[in-house]
């Protein structure tokens, strides 16, 4: 059973879910989802091998980060998994036929519907965080049901996630495990468990390790919530631990720590960070994250000096350089971002939008914006005039020239958009028609007629130009 807990059209795109060992990778099956596709989060990569057949046509390439890599925050160690799953988001032509990887092929399958209690909005426009828990009875889902609700709050109490409320869909799989607890296989302490994901202590040989079987938890997530951008698994068990991976993470729930854990692996699969501690080994093979650097200078350059901010070994591995010596909750404990990987998660709550308005109409002179949530900026322009600001303006009278919505994030979090993810316009061509009969006709205040389009930024392979804008009818 599927809750939803919390509080524009888009192209169609297949979730694939792949196996991935030392042989190579292995298609396991695909989901259509209706929205945009996503770009894979950071990570080491596996480079660019899953392709899309379309008759023959085109073969289209996406780059995987390696969904084997996992670590858990106090432990300076992380290990390369066996054999692991991954989630890839692929955008799907028209014309395709089916889906192959090597020598598999699948035809894409249509997902599930859905069940939700609560809607925050639409899938496909809004950032949708997944919870599973593993080790939960049938008798101790009501537990589960709490340790969501108390993590969730305490995500949405850390910036920036607390300043977009409003763009979360948090998302409860009720799926319950035969034994309570999960099972553990550190040191000579064998304990085994039945659970409803196979979750385990001593992944890798490190004891506070938590890893899953990723088919069974992936396999979820597609017959559930197919366009998720955040997935955490909740371990039902005291001891302290969990896992980042850029597919999923897991975490550990009993407070003082168990949401600080939690709210740090989720800044690896949900935005995309490395860790800021040491694996105590260099790394010359795979590419760069938001937050670890090899370069001389680093990318975060636009925040050099802000709150300690500077360049500082190790970041993940020896050779890495991090933002800061230790304030940010991918190096220690604590509930803060240093200002480097706050604005890398504003970014990513951005990138999992479909852009900033979600609807807009204009007619007869009235004109307006419906926005994805209420803390933005809008700026009108007539013709090089600024004539307004919020979400609606009357023209009166009406003349014919070019009417512009300037949406935009006032965010200080934000100095590098290199994609434009804060900023949107809608553009209407004013036109004038013929004075209309009226009760009180005044004849030096023609009636409107007034066409729209929408301009949009490119957002994950989407670029919405010149669309009709519906004209609301009075």
């Amino acid at each position: 059973m599927l809750f939803l807990l919390s509080s524009v059209v888009s192209a169609t795109s297949v979730r694939a879910l792949v196996s991935i060992d030392d042989e190579g990778a292995h298609l396991v099956d695909a989901v259509v989802v209706e929205q945009d596709p996503r770009a894979p989060r950071g990570g080491p990569g596996l480079g660019e091998f899953l392709f899309v057949d379309s008759a023959n046509g085109p073969v289209r390439f996406t780059e995987v980060p390696d969904p084997r890599h996992r670590s858990v925050v106090g432990e300076h160690d992380a290990v390369v998994l066996e054999r692991a799953h991954a989630l890839v988001w692929l955008e799907w032509p028209d014309d395709a036929r089916e889906l192959r990887l090597g020598e598999d092929t699948l035809v894409p399958r249509s997902p599930p519907p859905a069940e939700a209690v609560q809607e925050s909005g639409p899938t496909d426009e809004r950032l949708d965080m997944v919870f599973l828990g593993d080790g939960y009875t049938a008798d101790e889902l009501d537990t589960f049901a709490e340790d969501v609700d108390r993590i969730t709050e305490h995500m949405l109490s850390i910036e920036p996630y607390g300043a977009y409320p409003e763009v979360f869909n948090v998302w409860r799989v009720d799926q319950a495990s035969e034994d309570s607890g999960v099972s553990h296989y550190e040191g000579s302490s064998q304990v085994e468990r039945d659970t409803a994901y196979g979750c385990f202590y001593g992944c890798g040989g490190i004891s506070r390790l938590i890893c899953c079987d990723d088919d069974l938890v992936l396999n979820e997530v597609l017959d559930e919530v197919p366009g998720a951008d955040g997935v955490m698994v909740l371990i039902n068990d005291p001891m302290y631990g969990g896992a980042g991976g850029f597919e999923y993470a897991t975490s550990y729930t009993e407070d003082p720590t168990g949401s600080q854990v939690a709210v740090h692996e989720l800044g690896h699969s949900l935005v995309g960070l490395w860790d800021e501690y040491s694996y105590g080994q260099a790394w010359n093979q795979g590419p760069e994250a938001p937050n670890c650097t090899r370069e001389d200078e680093p990318p975060w350059t636009q925040w050099l000096g802000e709150d300690g901010v500077d360049a500082f070994v190790p970041c993940s591995y020896t050779n890495y350089e991090r933002p800061t010596e230790g304030d940010c909750m991918m190096n220690t404990l604590r509930d803060d971002y240093c200002p480097v990987c706050r604005e890398q998660a504003v970014l990513a709550i951005y990138g999992a939008l479909p852009g900033l308005v979600v609807d807009s109409w204009g007619g007869e002179g009235s004109f307006g914006v419906e926005l994805i949530h209420p803390d933005l900026d809008v700026t009108w322009t007539l013709g090089d005039e600024v004539v307004g600001s919020g979400t609606e303006i009357t023209l009166d009278p009406c003349v014919e020239t070019t009417l512009i919505a300037a949406v935009s994030d006032p965010t200080e979090w934000v100095r590098a958009d290199p994609d434009g993810l804060l900023s949107e316009e809608v553009t209407w061509s004013v036109e004038c028609s013929a004075v209309k009969p009226a009760p009180d006709p005044d004849p030096t205040k023609p009636d409107c007629g007034c066409a729209s389009t929408r301009t949009v930024p490119l957002l994950w392979g989407l670029a919405a130009l010149a669309a009709l804008v519906r004209r609301r009818l009075h």
